[in-house]
């Protein structure tokens, strides 16, 4: 789950105020990435080649707490429900955007099969 700070740190110093190297208290700061987190989503997308461009196909939405396995091994949780291909997720806390990461997965594309997303 450490890949996560780096994409939470900029959203969690701004929701307690503090500049971008102002000094904090790890605690503070690790008690609230774990709130941020509780009340997180993340929404997976998958980069589909469309002629000379990519189109961003909508493949799941869920609250953090309900996919444990995204947070501990994201490329294997990927890869066992999807398949390969390039993908991205992103995160909000509760409505706000919080960051995007990209992860690259290796295996037949399962995606292909499935039907697109439409996210709100």
């Amino acid at each position: 789950m450490d890949w996560l700070w780096p994409i939470y740190e900029e959203h969690i110093r701004r929701v307690l105020c503090l500049g971008k190297d102002e000094a904090a208290e790890q605690t503070v700061l690790q008690q609230r990435f774990f709130k941020s987190l509780g009340a997180s989503s993340a929404t997976l997308y998958v980069m589909e080649p469309v002629g000379d461009t990519i189109r961003f196909k909508g493949l799941g939405r869920w609250g953090l707490s309900e996919v444990p396995d995204l947070l501990a091994d994201p490329n294997g949780f990927i890869a066992e429900g999807f398949g390969g291909g390039k993908y991205k997720v992103n995160f909000h806390d509760g409505f706000t955007f919080v960051g995007t990461h990209n992860f690259r997965t290796f295996g037949d594309e399962r995606w292909r099969e499935m039907e697109g997303l439409i996210f709100e």
